[in-house]
């Protein structure tokens, strides 16, 4: 993802140990249980009927479903209700806490979190989020003050030290702005993080030749380079009167990601601006910066509720941040909640070179909310405002494909081609996609040429293979070659069931019935509900003598909702048997 820091792989591990240790109290989901503290001491209630407490039940009950269901303004608001109505309880108001920042509702999250102590881990985003408001009011020596209630362990064990840092830069303590960051030396995989914002925090106070050496080691593993490392220090080459500098590390990004239309827009503003200004430019924006950064290690390490939290507070020190809401817009995508994701790709700018990548982003919500409509015209208006790119019509190819309308989706997908002109490695899904909409509208010869293509972009790739080498099967064509295939398939993906399917299928029409039924009873214990598969089983059986267990299974391939043409020849199997049946292998 291009707005993470990537992270050495040894690294990884010990990283994700400091991250995610106290992560679970941290949750929205553990701990203390609320209703049992709220209904202690519950037999007095305001009208002696049990009405007030029923309510305080009913209330985190539907905010723990609504919570569990990704619906977390719904969750909120109930969870409000259930303090409401039971103030006292400390587990009511941490869960309501977070689900109020993790919403972007900041000034009641605030409100919340001045209630809270700041000594205990699961604190720890609550006395983040009141050092944040310190410091935008300007008060230095008490964010000092909360910042330091943090507990020196999991996650507070990373944060204090860079907010810190950037805390004694708003300070103005220019000598040692960048001693708090030596709290870091001892987490493995947190260098490169500790790099870039003792570059950041040197630029800032005028340390040139300390900048330059910091982002200078940030940047020597080309390895590791992330989107938002190489702007930021290619930003300081151009400022610093080394243009040459800049682009080759753009370009050095771009050789390992061709296909990355945000970076080639920053490449070409950089080549074009004199004098570009900084991206960080103040602490604010370099706690922003550190919270962002947290955020997309905690995204990465799977730990995708505190990723949305520090995401949000990253926005909140920097609203128009735009990486922030970038990243925002992934996490809630990943956490299937599409409609804030869509919010979040809004607040994208205009000017920001995220703003076509986001737009793209905005459809594809548009597509998971069940949309398609909405989506494909959200895809035509981007494809007509950039005449030069493909993505909005493979996008779209896409759209009509999922919906089954292969004549419309191989019409988009042709459109992309034309846009491309010549394709490379990369692009080897557009021509297997296009292969798809073309074979499932009964243009075969078209079809297995797109497949080709893509074989000749993507050598053994396991998903085409498959897919040509079954249609060779179903046409009982080419069968020696479709099993050669098919066997580089399953070596490379023997747990797809569809694959494994296939490579049965193909023992099937070569007459090898009882290595057809090994291959077949692997795949229905691999995809169970699929009607297809179970029905290829139930012929297998047949062949081999087990005419109760084919029966079986085709009696459960129609309990599975085949298609009518697949249901039609299960049900003449089913009256007749396989050998009466009109069908090549009968």
């Amino acid at each position: 993802m291009i707005l993470r820091f990537s992270l050495p792989r040894h690294a990884a591990s010990a990283l994700a140990t400091v991250l995610l240790c106290g992560c679970a109290a941290a949750g929205t989901g553990n701990g203390e249980n609320p209703v049992r503290h709220a209904a202690a001491g519950a037999t007095t209630v305001a009208d002696g009927t049990g009405t007030q407490t029923a309510s305080v039940y009913g209330n985190y009950l539907a905010g723990h479903f609504a919570n569990r269901q990704q619906d977390l303004e719904a969750a909120a608001r109930y969870m409000s209700e259930a303090l409401t109505r039971r103030p006292e309880s400390p587990e009511l108001l941490r869960r309501t806490f977070l689900l109020r920042a993790s919403i972007g509702d900041m000034d009641r999250a605030l409100s919340l979190a001045r209630r809270m102590p700041g000594s205990t881990a699961e604190h720890g985003a609550a006395t983040v989020l009141r050092t944040l408001a310190a410091v935008r009011a300007g008060e230095l020596d008490q964010a000092r003050r909360v910042l330091g209630e943090l507990p020196g362990r999991g996650l507070g064990e990373l944060v204090a030290p860079l907010l810190g840092s950037w805390i004694a830069l708003a300070e103005g303590n220019s000598p040692d702005n960048v001693a708090d960051l030596s709290g870091l030396d001892g987490i493995q995989g947190i260098d490169l993080l500790q790099q870039v914002h003792a570059a950041l925090i040197h630029d800032l106070s005028g340390r040139r030749e300390a900048a330059r050496k910091a982002f200078d080691a940030a940047t020597a593993d080309t390895d590791v380079l992330s989107l938002r490392l190489v702007w930021l220090a290619a930003n300081f080459y151009a400022r610093i009167g080394e243009p040459e500098r800049a682009l080759g590390l753009m370009d050095t990004y771009l050789k390992r990601n061709p296909g990355s239309t945000t970076a080639k827009l920053i490449r070409r503003r950089l080549d074009a601006a004199e004098s570009p200004g900084r991206l960080v430019d103040n602490a604010e924006q370099g706690l922003a910066e550190a919270l962002f950064n947290i955020a997309g290690l905690l995204n990465q390490q799977g730990a995708t509720d505190l990723g949305l939290l520090y995401a949000r507070l990253s926005l909140y020190m920097h609203p128009d941040f735009d990486f922030g809401q970038m990243l925002l817009g992934e996490v809630l995508q990943n956490q299937d909640r599409s409609a804030a994701a869509i919010t979040a790709y809004r607040g994208v700018s205009e000017e920001s070179p995220f703003r076509y990548v986001a737009r793209l982003r905005m459809a594809s919500a548009l597509q998971r909310l069940n949309r398609p409509g909405e989506a494909i015209a959200a895809l035509t208006a981007i494809a007509d405002a950039q005449p030069a790119r493909h993505e909005p019509y493979y996008r779209m190819g896409n759209v009509h494909r999922s919906e089954e309308n292969f004549a419309a989706a191989a019409t988009a997908y042709r459109k992309a081609l034309d846009r491309l002109g010549e394709t490379e490695a990369r692009h080897w899904r557009l021509h297997y996609f296009l292969g798809i909409a073309l074979e499932r509208t009964d243009r075969w010869d078209a079809a297995e040429a797109q497949f080709k293509r893509a074989l000749a972009l993507k050598p053994e790739q396991p998903y085409v293979m498959n897919y040509l080498a079954y249609s060779w099967v179903e046409q009982e064509k080419n069968l020696d070659q479709a099993q050669k295939m098919l066997q580089q398939a399953v070596d490379q993906r023997p747990e797809d069931g569809f694959i494994v399917d296939s490579m049965g299928w193909v023992y099937y029409r070569l007459g090898h019935y009882e290595k057809a039924v090994r291959y077949l009873e692997r795949a229905v214990e691999l995809r169970p509900n699929d009607a297809v598969i179970n029905d290829h089983l139930g012929d297998a059986y047949w062949k081999v003598g087990r005419r109760r267990e084919a029966r079986f299974q085709w009696h459960r391939a129609l309990s599975l909702d085949p298609d009518a043409e697949v249901q039609a020849r299960i049900e003449r199997k089913l009256d007749t048997g396989l050998n009466a049946v009109d069908r090549p292998d009968g």
